[in-house]
């Protein structure tokens, strides 16, 4: 998938946070979107609509309003000095920031595979990633245990934020506001420790800013234990989550706050490259503990 596809993927998935199906007529502006490529960078009103088998009068309205947010610019073509072509559109800078926000996002895996396979190395047990998607988890990548048991996570997984170390790290580094919007939603018992309960849940969002780390046993799959720390981006926000995971026997709570530390590091080390200008947040724990 090119980055142009992945922008109008994220647009799509912004658009359906209601209840019902995208609209049709963002479905014919995500149409008209698809039609920027590589090798097609502008497009004039007639070619757009012959291709798009849309109404010239409808692809000018949409083009429009995508014009007026910054997703279409209007540009004149000159070949050698002299106009050609007539008026043309091409894709608008508003696409860069939602491109970048999306490299972003796809850059922390690339950038914490080597460090998650480090952790694993040293711990033995299954190292996570997790960003948030649509107000869940979803798991983008991990390095396996090299024990015999393992646990059943994969890949594109998603999970409830208010269940399980990693995706409670996230929500737990969101505005108040947020999270309470996010707990109005339904919520499901996964197994014997799944948290419901909303201020049960407002209980460990304070715990684990606190302590720097969540920890949980039993909450999304019965006999594993993992905790979780938080990665932030440049603008200070929650931008991804690493966790550490195995079964209650193996990651009990005294072993998890060992693991914290070097989690940290890890963190603040990908916060960094992510842009975070700030001190790491819990850079003074990593210190006390180091000592």
């Amino acid at each position: 998938m090119d980055d142009m596809s992945l922008v109008i993927y994220m647009i799509s998935l912004q658009s359906q946070n209601g209840p019902g199906k995208m609209s049709k007529t963002l479905t014919k502006a995500l149409q008209l979107l698809g039609l920027f490529t590589e090798e097609t960078p502008y497009w004039r009103l007639d070619r757009m609509s012959e291709a798009s088998h849309l109404p010239k009068a409808t692809v000018f309205r949409l083009m429009k309003a995508l014009e007026d947010e910054g997703f279409i610019q209007r540009v004149n073509i000159y070949q050698n000095g002299v106009l050609i072509e007539g008026e043309m559109y091409q894709l608008g800078t508003r696409l860069i920031e939602l491109g970048h926000m999306v490299s972003n996002r796809l850059e922390v895996r690339g950038l914490a595979l080597p460090h998650m396979r480090k952790l694993q190395q040293k711990f033995g047990e299954s190292v996570q990633l997790i960003i948030m998607d649509q107000d869940e988890a979803i798991y983008i990548e991990k390095v396996e245990s090299d024990k015999p048991v393992r646990l059943y996570t994969k890949i594109g997984r998603r999970a409830p934020l208010y269940a399980g170390a990693c995706p409670r790290t996230l929500l737990s580094f969101l505005p108040d506001q947020e999270i309470r919007r996010i707990l109005r939603q339904e919520k499901k018992q996964y197994a014997s420790q799944t948290m419901v309960d909303d201020e049960a849940i407002m209980e460990k969002v304070r715990e684990t800013r606190e302590r720097g780390y969540s920890y949980s046993q039993s909450e999304l799959e019965e006999g594993t234990a993992s905790i979780g720390t938080p990665i932030f981006d440049r603008f200070g926000e929650i931008a991804a989550g690493i966790s550490v995971a195995g079964f209650v026997s193996t990651v009990t709570p005294e072993i998890a706050e060992r693991y914290a530390e070097s989690m940290w590091k890890v963190c603040a080390t990908l916060s960094k490259q992510l842009g975070f200008s700030e001190t790491y947040p819990y850079k003074s724990k990593i210190t006390e503990m180091g000592e």
